[in-house]
């Protein structure tokens, strides 16, 4: 990877972590698996220490959590909270141990002390003289919010230490997880269902958003609970070792875990598989082991790195499987039109959630896995977050029913299915008239490079599709504004605004209404030679294949596509009734060639990324100046215009002896008067 290349990636891996960051710790919705957050993780270190540059603070890879929410005061912590660093299979715990091995003298024998990973919020709470100051969340790992209200009602948590056979520090931090039982978490969502409130996902989110309420009699209702298993400040004073130190906690009144010491290797691999196997019958969820050197002395030697601990690991489980039956299975019409084969199956339990549906992904996925209504599945929830379908155990069962039909009509609009070639889903054609692809396809047209109607944005158009006031497209010039005045928020002036930006709006060129209508593959540059092409709508609604290959950068996908589209009559009905309703097309301007121009008459290949404009709109700004824009290098190409991480068509082009610019050049020859 070059060096460009790697800067781009680890500015844009730490976008994605800092949003899964906030997704788990703020809005508590993971949307990946611990999994797959670890491997973007070990990307960004990995292309990180091989950078020149120094690595920022505030960079995921130095960071733990997330800043804390602003709902809450906050709370500095007076020793950092660092993450374990996850491992997920045999061969990283013998690495861990080995490692540590090595960076401690040859005579000192190390022990572990292993303790079940509970699946729940990590806090810090704060004593002073044995009294209970305050709690706060772990935040960004440096400063949390205060909770300290909230986690009064949790059990397991005492106000006050008092001990007779050990001083107690003045000041002490005592760190671990509060969590919901597997009962409360039932418990509460029943409650939920019956006075019509949204249901949690899974134990930690309902604890995470239990601890996090503003008034903290909600969360005394909610029976969370509370196991310690760390010290921050004062933690050295207190105790020379992990066991001691959970031994301590203990007498004082806190909830602590099951622990065991381990003195090798393989008993360490031994008591995670113990656990492995026990774990379905906890009355709370757990998601790993964690394996710790016990000696204080030997932690302290060991160090840590910028966000986790030398010395702990969390060695995750693999999946929960349970099994249970397919009651049916059905397809379901995504926002982009594809069609997915989904399992619906009696409620499990599984990791603490039940499940009763599982997306089966696409046809093919559906025929390997052979899955069919009735049958015995297997189902997990990857990385104890998404739901899946394992494997089907009715493999050979005499009286198993017949695979599922794929269906050759879309289940909500019955426009016909379609399939490109070399690709596993199945879409569904009817673009403009299906309810499941509605909201998309009403923004996309409104947009700025389609009708862009002023005062109709996102969520207008969200708010219109959910209330039934547009159906189609075709609605946006045919509502209802006697209903609209009567929304919160919809005044009379912002009416009036709405009805003369869609009024301005209906008439059209030819090139913006093919783009507004979203055919697939159709962007704003094809859009405009199609539009040359083609004398009027008609003439392109009657093309063929051949036709549409004659014209400019339209290959065999982007044909074949163009007349799926216009085939379809739930498309054709919703194009006539915008005409019905005024809607004007109007002939494409023809470009206006400037003899005089740096460009006139040559042929010119848009390459790499562009920061001042988007390469399509450059691409049409230059064809409006009567420039041959080409997709490809070629003996006749006169000019390479190269944006950032250009690849190998600069490579041809010095070859071909081709002159090559950047993106200053295009721009001046942009702003040159036509």
């Amino acid at each position: 990877m070059s060096e460009q290349a790697s800067k781009q990636r680890i500015h844009q891996l730490r976008g994605e972590l800092r949003g899964h960051n906030y997704r788990y710790y703020v809005l508590d919705a993971p949307i990946i698996t611990d999994a797959e957050y670890d491997a973007l993780l070990r990307e960004l270190a990995e292309l990180e220490s091989n950078s020149s540059e120094p690595i920022p603070e505030d960079s995921p890879t130095q960071t733990v959590g997330f800043k804390p929410d602003t709902a809450f005061q906050s709370r500095p912590h007076g020793v950092a909270m660092l993450s374990l660093a996850n491992a997920f299979s045999e061969e990283e715990i013998r690495e861990f141990v080995q490692r540590n091995q090595s960076l401690l003298p040859d005579d000192m024998q190390v022990s572990y002390i292993a303790e079940p990973k509970v699946d729940g919020l990590a806090i810090n709470i704060y004593y002073e003289m044995g009294q209970l100051i305050y709690a706060a969340t772990r935040g960004d790992g440096a400063t949390g919010e205060d909770v300290t209200d909230n986690v009064r009602s949790v059990a397991g948590i005492p106000w006050q230490l008092q001990s007779d056979s050990f001083a107690i520090p003045a000041r002490l931090e005592v760190r671990g997880e509060i969590y919901m039982s597997k009962a409360s978490f039932m418990a509460l969502n029943q409650r939920q269902e019956v006075e019509g409130q949204k249901l949690f996902a899974n134990p930690r989110n309902a604890a995470a958003g239990s601890l996090r309420q503003i008034d903290a009699r909600i969360t005394a209702s909610r029976n969370l609970s509370f196991f310690a298993y760390a010290a921050g400040v004062g933690g050295e004073q207190f105790a020379s070792s992990q066991n001691e130190l959970l031994t301590r906690l203990q007498s004082l009144g806190f909830a602590t875990q099951e622990v065991a010491i381990l003195h090798d290797v393989e008993a360490v691999l031994a008591y995670y598989q113990t656990w492995s196997e026990k774990r379905s019958g906890l009355a709370y969820d757990i998601d790993g082991m964690v394996f710790k050197v016990d000696d204080y002395a030997m932690q302290s030697q060991l160090g840590s790195v910028a966000r986790s601990p030398r010395w702990a690991i969390a060695y995750k489980f693999p999946a929960e499987e349970v099994e249970t039956i397919v009651e049916s299975i059905t397809w379901q019409v995504g926002r982009t039109g594809v069609i997915t084969p989904v399992a619906n199956m009696k409620p499990a339990l599984v990791a603490g959630v039940m499940v009763s549906r599982a997306t089966l992904h696409n046809i093919q996925e559906l025929a390997r896995k052979d899955i069919r209504e009735g049958d015995r599945v297997v189902i997990r929830r990857a990385g104890d977050v998404i739901p899946e379908v394992v494997r089907s155990l009715s493999m050979g069962d005499a009286n198993r029913s017949h695979a599922p039909l794929v269906p050759e009509v879309c289940p909500v609009c019955a426009a016909h299915v379609m399939q490109e070639e070399g690709e596993a889903a199945i879409r569904c054609s009817g673009g403009l008239s299906c309810a499941a692809q509605l909201k998309e396809r009403v923004k996309h047209f409104v947009s700025r490079d389609g009708f862009d109607i002023e005062g109709f944005g996102s969520k207008l158009a969200e708010s219109l599709v959910d209330a039934g006031l547009v159906k189609t497209i075709a609605d946006v010039f045919n509502l209802d504004y006697e209903i609209l005045a009567t929304w919160e928020g919809m005044g009379e002036k912002k009416i009036a605004n709405l009805q003369q930006g869609i009024a301005q709006r209906q008439n059209i060129i030819l090139s913006r209404f093919i783009y507004a209508l979203g055919i697939r593959h159709v962007g704003q540059a094809t859009a405009r030679q199609l539009a040359l092409r083609f004398a009027n709508l008609d003439a392109l609604q009657q093309a063929d294949v051949e036709s549409l290959l004659e014209v400019q950068d339209v290959g065999l996908e982007v044909a074949n596509a163009i007349v799926d589209f216009f085939a379809e009559s739930h498309n054709q009905d919703v194009i006539k009734q915008l005409q019905a309703l005024g809607v004007e097309i109007l002939a494409e301007e023809k470009p206006v060639v400037d003899t005089s121009h740096p460009l006139a008459g040559k042929t010119v290949v848009l390459t790499g990324s562009l920061t001042a404009i988007k390469r399509n709109l450059a691409k049409i700004q230059l064809q409006q100046r009567g420039v041959n824009v080409a997709s490809a290098i070629s003996k006749n190409t006169d000019v390479l215009i190269a944006g950032e991480k250009a690849g190998s068509k600069l490579k041809k082009a010095a070859e071909l002896g081709v002159e090559v610019v950047g993106e200053d050049a295009l721009l001046a020859w942009l702003n040159h008067k036509i």
